[in-house]
């Protein structure tokens, strides 16, 4: 009975050293531009604070985006330069004006006074107050990078219409795997949200005619066009 025990336990660290060695040696095959891509598309964007400790968005979005083209210079002929580039494009979009943050910070030292003084109604005010200096700026996006992350939208669709996307299927780097939807076809979906009606019917009917998307997607703009 010791031996058979013995022998159980020794097949058990056999096998899990071999599991080791084996997940060792893949992660060591690993192209490393597959490996630092996948570290900047998974982990968190690094925050940026300003002197009064308030998380400055903008700074961090395009300190993001100078991660991604320095990714780019590192590896010009890696198969993730589509993906690569739409991340950018996305992120130029999500910019915000530099007045925004001034109109975050008098938020948060709102909100902290309301929450000292247990204030849910002056806490209210707050929020109600930074949306209306927002809108007086006529919305959060920075005009100057929109335009820019268009133009990257508008290239990806002339120069890599049909790379495949390289998404995350499982939390954390190495959950990567090319996937069937293309990248053209997310970046002219995304240029059709800010066109005319009659041109947005017209990207997203090119977009069902020429290229692979995710089922959801096909099935949304579907609904939109109210076609099957």
């Amino acid at each position: 009975m010791n031996k058979l025990s013995g022998f159980i336990a020794g097949l058990f660290v056999f096998l899990v050293l071999a599991g080791s060695s084996s997940i060792l040696a893949q992660a060591q095959e690993r192209p490393p531009d597959f490996a630092e891509f996948e570290g900047l598309a998974s982990g968190p964007i690094p925050w940026i604070k300003d002197g009064t400790l308030v998380p400055d968005y903008r700074a961090m979005l395009v300190a993001q985006v100078g991660r991604f083209s320095a990714f780019l210079e590192k590896y010009p002929d890696s198969p993730l330069k589509a993906e690569a580039i739409l991340r950018m494009a996305i992120l130029y979009l999500d910019v915000e004006k530099q007045e925004i943050h001034m109109f975050r910070r008098e938020l948060f030292f709102c909100q902290a006074a309301a929450l000292m003084e247990r204030n849910q109604e002056k806490e209210d005010l707050c929020r109600r107050r930074f949306m209306m200096n927002v809108a007086s700026t006529g919305g959060a996006p920075d005009p100057v990078y929109q335009a820019l992350g268009r133009q990257i939208l508008m290239g990806l669709v002339a120069h890599y219409p049909h790379a495949r996307r390289y998404i995350m299927v499982k939390p954390g780097a190495g959950g990567f795997r090319f996937d069937d939807e293309e990248v053209g076809g997310i970046a002219m979906y995304i240029l059709a949200q800010g066109v005319a009606p009659a041109m947005q019917r017209e990207f997203l009917e090119i977009i069902l005619a020429e290229y692979k998307i995710r089922p959801t997607l096909r099935q949304e703009i579907q609904n939109r066009l109210g076609v099957h």
